[in-house]
């Protein structure tokens, strides 16, 4: 080997050796599983399943479905709901199998659920349709409680249906307001805030969807096909969680907007006129002023 060759390895070694160093950390250096946190008993997750199972009927298209229509969808799947009611008054958490084949066996799972919370949605609208408005608040309450417990112990996709389902009670909620007396707003304001305390945060959802993966991968095997998809398809996955963080937040503002809305009217029917701003509202009517979570400034009231 010639001076000049042996010169020109050394420098390549040199400028590999980062390269060597970062793929060698992303290989080799990753952090202890976690112990696996036994599922409680009963887990009320197995009934929401199963109450997703039992819906019937066509529960999608509930805003253009009149009295009667809605009154045999609510009567139909009445036992589900009360199935879906009593699994929330216990503990959930998503029941995962480590194994490739999860994700497609545990679609027909999430599919149910969102027929279960179009299910709630009908139970809503068919109360609003009688003016039983504070029967319809429970029902679309009971749609945010469910959308928390669907994606408790859950990955991205439990995650992301969670949302779905929780945002699809807030959205009725919103369409109700003014039609709250001032103590259902208050009782409505102080269920919201309690959901949103004992929420799943983003962050355990990403460290469950890291654990479920290197438990359906394990090895060398699983090592190679993590990196490979960090490295093929770093972009796309970049890409797809700042969506998902997006749809997230969206939700998390309509949520907070809802608050603001409920508070106000309560302010208003007790005291005759709205309060100028969201600082009136403090602390007789809210906790705290809910923030916009993209920017984490408070939210703006404007009477």
């Amino acid at each position: 080997m010639t001076k000049k060759t042996r010169n020109w390895l050394i420098v390549l070694c040199i400028l590999a050796f980062p390269f060597i160093l970062f793929f060698g950390c992303l290989f080799f250096m990753e952090e202890p599983l976690p112990p696996l946190a036994p599922l409680p008993n009963p887990n009320g997750y197995d009934d929401l399943v199963k109450a997703g199972q039992m819906i019937k009927g066509d529960v999608w298209d509930y805003d253009k479905a009149n009295l009667e229509k809605l009154r045999g969808i609510v009567l139909t799947n009445a036992e589900a709901l009360s199935l879906a009611r009593s699994a929330m008054s216990n503990q959930c958490t998503v029941t995962l199998q480590f194994s490739r084949a999860y994700m497609t066996n545990h679609l027909p799972e999430l599919i149910g659920f969102r027929g279960l919370a179009q299910a709630f949605a009908c139970e809503g609208k068919f109360a609003e349709k009688e003016n039983r408005f504070d029967d319809a608040t429970k029902s679309y309450l009971d749609a945010v409680h469910f959308g928390n417990e669907a994606a408790r112990g859950g990955v991205f996709m439990d995650e992301m249906i969670g949302i779905a389902i929780g945002s699809l009670g807030v959205g009725q909620l919103q369409t109700i307001v003014t039609n709250l007396d001032a103590k259902t707003c208050r009782e409505t304001i102080a269920t919201l805030e309690t959901l949103s305390s004992q929420r799943q945060t983003w962050n355990e959802t990403m460290q469950q969807e890291n654990a479920w993966s290197r438990r359906s991968f394990p090895g060398l095997q699983g090592k190679m096909i993590r990196l490979y998809y960090r490295l093929v398809y770093y972009r796309t996955r970049k890409q797809n969680l700042e969506r998902a963080i997006g749809t997230i937040n969206s939700t998390r503002k309509k949520e907070s907007q809802l608050l603001i809305a409920l508070a106000a009217s309560a302010y208003e029917l007790d005291k005759g006129h709205p309060p100028a701003s969201a600082a009136d509202l403090l602390p007789d009517y809210l906790k705290a002023v809910p923030q916009d979570p993209v920017t984490g400034t408070n939210l703006i009231y404007s009477p």
